[in-house]
């Protein structure tokens, strides 16, 4: 879906090397940050790049309803609840003025 809209994606098995891109002087627009992943799960992710001082926006994206309120504690922008639902996605990157 994210081709669609012109995105070119960079993966990351886990949170380390999410953080590790970044570090590597990469920049990114959007991260759509899982929960469980291992080595460092999403939220610890999220905290660490808000503590890195970084801009980017960050959808967290997981099936754990419960994990909401750690998440945009940890400083994510937004929540979405797997299976993910593509029109609410789509909603959050017209919101971030990513698409039209």
């Amino acid at each position: 879906m994210l081709f669609h809209f012109g995105f070119e994606i960079t993966e990351a098995e886990d949170g380390k090397k999410a953080i590790n891109h970044f570090l590597d002087g990469n920049e990114y627009d959007l991260v759509l940050m899982d929960k469980d992943m291992p080595k460092m799960n999403g939220v610890e992710a999220t905290r660490t790049l808000r503590s890195m001082g970084i801009p980017v926006k960050i959808i967290a994206i997981t099936g754990d309803e419960n994990s909401r309120g750690a998440f945009l504690d940890a400083g994510a922008d937004e929540f979405l609840l797997k299976p993910l639902n593509f029109p609410a996605l789509t909603d959050i990157l017209k919101a971030f003025n990513f698409v039209n």
